[in-house]
């Protein structure tokens, strides 16, 4: 079974508090754009689940101002039958995510 928790456009930081559906292990998929203020950069997209980080997805940024879409994160976590939140937040302060960029959060399980 699958479900989209997000699926919506910038900026970033984005939280999202829901019930999680599992007392296995679910897969989460993450994808998403972001942008570069300066050239030659890394920029990247950090996840946080359970107050705790889940994971970093990055890439070098060749060009400014220039919209680039992340490599797709899979991240396995544990979790009980209980309210948690999934946040997505800037790796770090040359990263952009605006309202031309999209993100989404679908879990397998």
């Amino acid at each position: 079974m699958s479900k989209v928790v997000i699926q919506k456009a910038g900026p970033l930081p984005i939280s999202v508090n829901l019930p999680w559906p599992s007392t296995n292990t679910v897969l989460v998929a993450v994808s998403g754009s972001v942008w570069s203020k300066v050239p030659n950069a890394m920029v990247g997209m950090s996840v946080t689940i359970h107050g705790e980080m889940a994971g970093k997805m990055q890439l070098y940024a060749n060009d400014a101002l220039m919209h680039v879409a992340l490599p797709t994160g899979f991240y396995a976590v544990h979790g009980d039958f209980s309210s948690t939140t999934i946040t997505l937040a800037a790796a770090n302060p040359n990263t952009v995510g605006d309202s031309n960029d999209t993100f989404t959060v679908a879990l397998i399980y």
